[in-house]
């Protein structure tokens, strides 16, 4: 599988013109929901479609899966299902260029305990009695919907026309939930959520999800395959991302490491009511500790080693928690730099280095420099997913 990232240009109605194109990444969706509303979510690209390929994630707390994939036209035989009977939020796509968002839109509306922000749970309230086309509608007609979607749009000093017969590659957006224990595919392209497979007790959804995306991916393949081997023009190499829509990693992190540091204080203070000399590590009010951590009371009828157990256990998860917070930090350090670079207007730097470099004579070997170190990151990118 060659995990791009890769742009949405789906075929759909182009009733509008004022959404632009937005990059499949991580850092792009994670902002995009931000700027929505939504606070509580990151994103996290899937390398793998494996028995692994989930391992590291909570079930409870993946609450949808967007896939892209290089569109073909063809029939799908599988059956539509009405979403107002299954009691799932469902919209037609008919706004060109916005699968993307709107393939999110379907995750983070159809998460249960999921707080979505205020501009979504207005929009979810009223779209809640109107039809898949007329709740597309509503999502091309939402102001900070459109707002966020856009403040992703490629800034730049020229207008580039493409010839209208220029055909290119389409790729579209879909994303698979988890509804009541049942996954479901849903496709703003089609006219109702398909379902793909009940969720047995005990067993991580995304893994039936997992499953279908490979059946689709072989036939997919095989379907390519076959072509090439008629000589069939256009039998082109497929290509498809995937990520997994979690719950905030960082905020995660921060919460526990917070809930232990509270349970840590009551435990030292615990102890010094009993006389035993321990060092207050945490400085932290008590007015503000979490309600399910053990009272003063609670911790007064333990003996004294479990009491130390208990500072033990939570000076242990601040220390393996510490780096995963440093480390989601940087990350997104590393987003919010891409994202201000994406939407920043780079030509006027590239011309003016440009016109150095052939002023002094090295344009044409920093151009090869250039493609050398572009196809070493594109072959380290492929090993990496590999």
């Amino acid at each position: 599988i060659d995990l791009v990232h890769a742009s949405c240009t789906c075929r759909t109605v182009q009733m509008s013109d004022e959404w632009c194109t937005i990059e499949s990444d991580p850092g792009v969706f994670t902002q995009l929901c931000e700027e929505i509303g939504v606070k509580g979510v990151q994103f996290e690209e899937i390398y793998s479609l494996g028995p692994e390929a989930f391992a590291d994630l909570e079930a409870e707390k993946i609450y949808g899966l967007i896939f892209l994939f290089k569109w073909q036209r063809e029939a799908d035989p599988r059956p539509t299902l009405e979403a107002s009977e299954l009691g799932i939020f469902f919209a037609q796509q008919v706004i060109h260029n916005a699968c993307a968002t709107q393939a999110i839109l379907s995750a983070l509306l159809n998460a249960e305990k999921l707080d979505v922000g205020p501009n979504l749970t207005s929009f979810k309230e009223f779209t809640i009695g109107l039809d898949p086309q007329m709740k597309g509608l509503a999502i091309g007609n939402s102001e900070p919907i459109r707002k966020a979607h856009n403040s992703f749009r490629q800034q730049s000093s020229f207008e580039i026309v493409h010839d209208k017969d220029e055909k290119g590659d389409a790729f579209h957006f879909v994303c698979y939930i988890c509804h009541e224990g049942k996954v479901y595919e849903l496709d703003g392209l089609k006219a109702g959520p398909v379902f793909i497979a009940d969720v047995p007790a005990g067993t991580n959804w995304a893994d039936k999800a997992r499953e279908e995306l490979q059946r689709r991916i072989e036939a997919y393949t095989q379907k390519t395959a076959a072509s090439g081997a008629e000589g069939a023009e256009g039998a082109a190499e497929l290509r498809f991302n995937l990520m997994a829509i979690v719950a905030n990693r960082l905020h995660e992190a921060e919460k526990d490491i917070a809930r232990a540091r509270f349970l840590r204080h009551r435990a030292h203070i615990s102890l010094v009511s009993r006389d035993e000399e321990v060092e207050l590590l945490d400085e932290v009010d008590d007015d503000d500790a979490p309600a399910d951590i053990p009272s003063f009371e609670d911790l007064l009828e333990k003996e004294i080693p479990a009491i130390k157990a208990i500072v033990e256990d939570c000076t242990k998860k601040i220390s393996e928690l510490s780096p995963v917070v440093e480390a989601e930090q940087k990350k997104r350090q590393k987003w919010m730099k891409e994202n201000s670079l994406r939407q920043a207007d780079l030509v006027p730097l590239a011309l003016c280095a440009m016109r150095h470099l052939a002023r002094k004579g090295q344009l044409v070997a920093a151009l090869e420099k250039g493609k050398e170190v572009h196809q070493k990151r594109i072959a380290d990118k492929q090993a990496a997913s590999a």
